[in-house]
């Protein structure tokens, strides 16, 4: 039944489409269907509606505006009006409907939290955070509803709910440190006041990976209820045994019913990561991965402000081949390769790969030395002298400067590694970090080329 109704709607959709490309054909071609194109449509925003008030729990909406990182809702629809709620514990209600404009159109009528993405009152002034409140319905599924924003052209999806769902959506945004979020690295359970456990999100994300004081790490899945979720196992911490948690709105977090253990941000590193730092500086050659929220944003105005910026790269104590190009330019701008000659050095940098203005890739360099004792539990990277054609462009950037300032800040940072990959924390800002991933190192590992002759 369920799979006759999945192909149903799919059917349904294609209807819909069809009705809106043929509407003003002429009627023998119309007539191929039982009925007129408008209540072909009609039905399909009725079935459409009927499948937003089916779920009992709602619907999980992961939005993200233009301005913006992602926001997470669980709405539920009844009868013409929506009920929603976000991570951060915001309620609201808006009346709503379904429209035919070129296609079923999902609209969001009264104000909302939803509205306020797009209050162009919010920061920055004149476009807020870039939302909207109109969706073009694309494809309806029996769990699944894909839309499209009406103004933006952004593909998003609204997820059939489990129960507990917007507990699932506040431990994510709590504690997904590739999600994008304005959160610190390191989470804890902290009894009493003190850090007691390290907790990470699992890689299904419905489990957590917790850490006790004795460095042990075990995964524990976790069920979520309507109030908070409970652990699949208890979990000891400073001898306190937890088996569930609740959300406090007051508190913004999960606590235990007697307030005594608390899901808490951590500032820096609550356990020893020496071992970890070894790791990272055993691996020759690392690509940059992501970074914090911080750092993201940076990352994405710097692609937009150096568009001949192509990736970051770290070399430790790496004996690498690198190779000089020697070319000429002429007249109309056409480039000439010479010669090249070839050459071993020992790298300690971190590059940045741009594009001159001929189209050749040149390297922006901050030499990096390591300052630290074996089995430090911090790294600390002391910035050397810097290379290349295009350092002193790339060290006026704000994005290279806030890379730097996580390498080179004189508190230094904290490694650690999970799903094979390498998070380089600022001890200074635990809401800062890189992530770098281990790559095998290329031959020549740089190009650099010089103009001998224009």
């Amino acid at each position: 039944m369920k799979k006759m109704r999945k192909h149903g709607w799919a059917m349904m959709m294609a209807v819909v489409w069809a009705a809106c490309v043929l509407g003003s054909c002429k009627n023998e071609v119309d007539d191929v269907f039982d009925r007129d194109a408008t209540s072909r449509i009609e039905a399909a925003i009725t079935e459409c509606d009927n499948m937003l008030q089916s779920s009992e729990y709602g619907w999980r909406f992961d939005y993200t505006p233009a301005n913006s990182a992602m926001v997470n809702f669980v709405m539920r629809f009844k009868d013409g009006r929506v009920t929603m709620e976000n991570a951060e514990g915001e309620t609201s209600e808006s009346t709503y409907k379904i429209a035919n404009a070129e296609g079923p159109v999902l609209s969001f009528d009264t104000y909302s939290i939803l509205h306020d993405l797009a209050d162009p009152s919010e920061y920055p002034l004149g476009t807020g955070k870039g939302g909207e409140f109109e969706f073009v319905v694309c494809q309806v599924t029996e769990d699944t509803i894909y839309v499209r924003g009406r103004k933006s052209g952004n593909d998003f999806k609204l997820s059939r709910a489990a129960e507990g769902e917007i507990q699932h959506v506040r431990l994510e945004t709590a504690l997904d440190i590739d999600g994008g979020k304005d959160i610190t690295f390191f989470h804890t359970l902290q009894v009493g006041g003190q850090d007691a456990a390290t907790l990470f999100l699992g890689n299904d994300k419905r489990s957590l990976d917790v850490m006790t004081a004795d460095e042990q790490t075990r995964n524990v899945p976790v069920d979520f209820t309507a109030d908070g979720f409970r652990f699949a196992s208890p979990v000891v911490a400073a001898g306190v045994t937890v088996s569930e948690m609740k959300w406090d709105n007051t508190r913004k977090t999960f606590v235990t019913s007697d307030g005594n253990v608390v899901l808490a941000e951590a500032a820096s590193s609550p356990f020893n990561l020496g071992q970890t730092v070894e790791q990272l500086l055993a691996a020759p050659y690392c690509l940059m991965k992501g970074a914090s929220a911080a750092a993201t944003l940076q990352l994405l105005q710097f692609s937009k402000d150096f568009p001949e910026w192509q990736r970051t790269e770290f070399f430790f104590n790496a004996e690498a081949t690198v190779d000089t190009l020697k070319y000429q330019v002429d007249t109309q701008e056409n480039v000439t390769e010479v010669g090249r000659t070839q050459g071993q050095a020992v790298l300690n940098s971190m590059s940045f790969v741009v594009n001159n203005q001929y189209g050749l890739p040149e390297w922006g360099n901050f030499t990096v030395k390591r300052n630290e004792v074996k089995d430090a539990d911090e790294v600390k990277f002391v910035e050397g002298i810097r290379n290349g054609a295009p350092a002193n462009t790339l060290n006026k950037n704000m994005y290279c400067k806030k890379i730097k300032g996580i390498l080179f800040d004189s508190k230094g940072v904290t490694v650690a590694s999970r799903n094979g990959m390498f998070y380089v924390v600022s001890a200074s800002d635990a809401k800062m970090w890189l992530v770098l991933e281990p790559q095998g190192l290329p031959s020549p590992a740089m190009v650099i080329p010089t103009l001998i002759k224009q």
